[in-house]
């Protein structure tokens, strides 16, 4: 059996799992990243049809380490929001006051991966090893040691970045707090005849919310995305009508948000979930990413969550290493989890019941929305928070 050696073995090449790699080369770490997939199916990931909303705080960490003009080409700015709550009349209005910045960007997931593989290929301290199922985890007294089916990667720390439903988590049986929702996420990249004009709206409807994110134009066609949470069974019926069909039923939706849909160009439907690990760590094991946490996608935060644990992650590291200390240590591991599970926690709770509340169509809760909405669209401090934390500044 062939033996390596690295100072941070990774399991999973997602999008985390790239980001993570990317910025801790930067403080030296010889890297390995183990994908279970073999390298031509693995470029299946590539045709994933979803956007990624990255909020300004997220921004602010990829410039810091040298992404951001890399992913900034490819991305759409958001410089409102409208949330809307069943009538038109129940409508808040969110925008970014502060000079130079915005609310969050958009960017197509496919774009997004090709240019974090690119940076990762010209870094001599990171290898990528496709084929790479993990069997099992051992430990050294100051290692722990990866067992694939061909090989042993020796490493001081292991990172999990594999998903949802993380191999690392099973393997060693970390504790899950599990959610199913009873809706799924109908996904659909459409173009449409009116200007976006860098707009982002949330709709909520009774049987769950439908968000549209602006999208960079496409051969001069105006282009968004929509994200529609709803009965599996009405979205299971919705995504084989004809397109015709799926357009009419989503401009009564929209209400002329962004025109008439031209041409739908993709459509999908994704499960919803969400779970948070007892811990985000293991003996010399840190849980990043939907590994340790996945939310209702109800205020397009899940992957500026993740991206939040790589940068306390990073910031702990480059700290640990100013000072000499070997990264993987017991008390690194502990430090990772203060820094990250709150965070992670609160966000969760948030989430589940936002989609709760917005869900009950009591008469009670339906008599103070309007109050509610009221409130905030005139309270500037209420809105300053608001827009702070979906910017990702609190």
């Amino acid at each position: 059996m062939k033996e390596f050696k690295c100072d941070i073995l990774i399991i999973g090449s997602g999008l985390t799992g790239l980001v993570s790699a990317y910025a801790l080369s930067l403080l030296g770490f010889k890297i390995i990243i183990a994908e279970q997939k073999k390298a031509k199916k693995n470029q299946k990931l590539l045709k994933d049809i979803r956007t990624t909303a990255i909020a300004e705080g997220s921004k602010n960490f990829l410039d810091q380490i040298g992404l951001w003009k890399k992913i900034s080409k490819f991305s759409e700015k958001i410089k409102y929001i409208e949330v809307i709550d069943r009538e038109k009349t129940n409508k808040i209005n969110f925008f970014n006051s502060t000079k130079n910045n915005n609310l969050g960007y958009v960017v197509k997931n496919l774009k997004l991966t090709k240019v974090i593989n690119q940076a990762l290929i010209k870094k001599n301290n990171v290898i990528l090893n496709y084929d790479s199922k993990l069997l099992t985890v051992e430990y050294l007294p100051d290692k722990i040691i990866g067992i694939f089916e061909n090989k042993k990667i020796i490493s001081k720390i292991l990172l999990a970045a594999d998903g949802k439903n993380s191999t690392v988590r099973q393997k060693l049986n970390t504790p899950v707090f599990n959610k199913k929702y009873k809706e799924d996420a109908f996904v659909m990249n459409f173009f449409h005849t009116q200007k976006h004009n860098n707009t982002a709206y949330e709709f909520f409807y009774k049987n769950g919310p439908l968000a549209i994110l602006p999208m960079q134009s496409e051969n001069i066609n105006f282009q968004s995305s929509i994200i529609w949470s709803n009965d599996k069974k009405y979205l299971s019926s919705l995504v084989v009508q004809n397109d015709k069909i799926i357009k009419e039923i989503l401009e009564e939706k929209i209400g002329g948000a962004v025109g008439k849909i031209k041409k739908i160009n993709s459509k999908q439907i994704f499960s919803l979930s969400s779970h948070i690990n007892d811990k985000f760590y293991e003996k010399r094991v840190l849980y990043i990413g939907d590994s340790a946490h996945s939310i209702h996608p109800i205020a397009g935060q899940g992957w500026n969550l993740g991206l939040r644990d790589i940068k306390n992650l990073y910031n702990l590291a480059k700290e640990t290493n100013m000072l000499g200390i070997s990264i993987g240590s017991k008390q690194f591991c502990i430090d990772y989890n203060e820094k990250c599970y709150y965070d992670a926690f609160q966000l969760y709770q948030i989430t589940d019941k936002l989609n709760l509340v917005f869900k009950n169509n009591s008469l009670l809760l339906n008599q103070l929305r309007p109050f509610g909405f009221n409130l905030i669209e005139k309270n500037s401090f209420l809105k300053k928070q608001i827009t702070e934390f979906a910017m990702g500044f609190n």
